[in-house]
């Protein structure tokens, strides 16, 4: 018996129970298709998980723990009850941290096997007991020696069935507002920051005719209907053959559904994304697509590798409205080299974007934060960055922090208070105030809305020196 595990994270957002943890439901789904019996519990969606785990790992075999950086010290805390409950359970950990900090990792006590990479081939390896130094994409320890096997093989997600929806714990799926799908896997592009081209996640798609099998389970699955779906893909539209034969086999067999994916800016372009096929997007059931944007500075964007530029962003939020699609864009600032006039040129090039329309949603920009294994990572440590060097540093950096790492510690940033306070002033004074108060950070609406007001003063005269409002502001974040 595997018992998966989902822990919280450090920070609560309101939008974080609304979907499910699609890497756990996809390696269940693998594990149950091999016949190995699966459960999965889930701490961000399960206000009981704590008594679950403890009923449940009383005849587990394993559990595997998925960890981002801000969920473990929670994931530390399930594993220590794990080990007073079931000392024989072997606890395996992966996802992102695991992979991008593997020896740190498995170097903890309470860490039986670390996995990195992807999950289904490797877990379904270690479930049949074969011996561990036959396993690839694990580290583990023998002889109080730490061991690193090669590499697994990248999982081919058009030998997997669809998500076996029954594995999902039935309150997690009735109160879902947004259906996950995943069509494809990784992405053919190289942006450094990205942990795909870090890990070397190429892109691996399912067959036009898979996606739209699953969508029919997925229209005629009771819990599912009045629900919208989100295509999880980091790039949906990679093979433009492909996605018009998804799209087109949507309108032709009635598959209909209220749709969100990703896709880049310059996609939106003739011979890609043009003008006609926007058109059947909307038909199709398409409302928003989401872009990484990432920086309005023409320097940044080439040293990021991102291949865009701010005109390709410009153009497709243009494009989408015409159609009446919701473009979303992300952004980050704070790279290793960048000017504060660099990121003067990203917020000039948000608002250009919100005052094409109040439909036009920005995420960030988020303050840049360092992967190990980029071009990037190395500048960082040149400028005297230091990471944390064990699992349970990183416990006690995580405790005080609502985000990946603290940027008031990167050596790199001459201005680091202008840097973390922009996300917050883009949020709530590039918006509405309607938009502003209905963010997803869990804090009491009366004292957003000081906050909020604040904010559209900063946004309106472009003065973000001072964030005295930002640093207030964070005292109240509930977590």
């Amino acid at each position: 018996m595997i018992l998966l595990i989902n822990p919280p994270f450090n920070i609560n957002k309101e939008n974080y129970d609304s979907s499910i943890s699609v890497g756990l439901l996809s390696i269940a789904s693998y594990l149950d298709s091999h016949n190995i019996d699966v459960d999965i519990i889930d701490g961000i969606r399960q206000k009981d998980y704590l008594e679950l785990i403890k009923e449940k790992i009383k005849n587990c075999d394993y559990a595997g723990i998925s960890v981002m950086t801000t969920q473990i010290p929670q994931a530390l805390n399930i594993c220590r009850l794990i080990r007073k409950t079931n000392s024989d359970c072997k606890i395996i950990w992966g996802g992102a941290h695991p992979s991008l900090f593997l020896k740190q990792t498995i170097d903890n006590s309470l860490i039986d096997i670390a996995v990195y990479g992807e999950g289904e081939i490797t877990m379904n390896q270690i479930a049949n007991n074969e011996q561990l130094s036959e396993v690839k994409g694990i580290a583990y320890k023998e002889n109080n020696q730490i061991i690193v096997n090669d590499k697994q093989e990248l999982h081919n997600p058009a030998e997997t069935d669809l998500f076996n929806w029954d594995l999902m714990p039935r309150e997690i799926l009735e109160n879902l507002n947004l259906i996950p799908s995943l069509t494809s896997r990784g992405c053919p592009h190289q942006c450094s920051f990205c942990i795909n081209a870090i890990l070397k996640y190429n892109w691996r798609p399912r067959t036009s005719e898979q996606v739209l099998k699953d969508l029919e389970i997925i229209k005629n699955k009771e819990c599912f209907k009045g629900k919208k779906l989100r295509f999880w893909d980091e790039n949906f539209f990679v093979d433009i053959k492909r996605a018009k034969d998804i799209i087109n086999g949507i309108i032709e067999r009635d598959l209909i559904i209220p749709w969100e994916t990703t896709v880049r800016a310059n996609y939106l372009r003739e011979g890609m994304i043009d003008e006609d096929f926007l058109k059947k997007l909307k038909k199709s059931g398409c409302y928003l697509l989401s872009f990484g944007a990432e920086s309005g500075c023409p320097r940044i964007l080439k040293k990021i590798k991102k291949d865009i530029m701010p005109e390709d962003v410009i153009n497709s939020a243009k494009l989408c409205l015409k159609h009446d699609i919701i473009p979303q864009y992300s952004f980050m600032v704070g790279l290793p080299g960048e000017k504060r006039s660099d990121m003067m040129e990203t917020l000039e090039l948000i608002d250009q974007l919100v005052k094409l329309s109040n439909k036009v949603q920005i995420l960030g920009p988020q303050a840049f934060r360092p992967y190990p294994g980029s071009e990037l990572y190395q500048e960082c440590l040149q400028a005297g960055w230091e990471e944390p060097e064990t699992l349970n540093q990183w416990e006690e950096t995580v405790k005080s922090e609502l985000n990946y790492l603290d940027v008031q510690k990167f050596p790199w940033l001459d201005n680091p208070d202008f840097v973390e306070s922009l996300e917050a002033y883009v949020r709530f004074g590039a918006h509405s105030i309607k938009s502003a108060l209905g963010s997803t950070i869990k804090a009491n609406k009366l004292l957003k809305l000081p906050f909020v007001l604040l904010c559209k003063l900063r946004w309106k005269l472009k003065f973000f020196s001072f964030p005295w409002d930002y640093k207030l502001a964070k005292r109240f974040v509930t977590k």
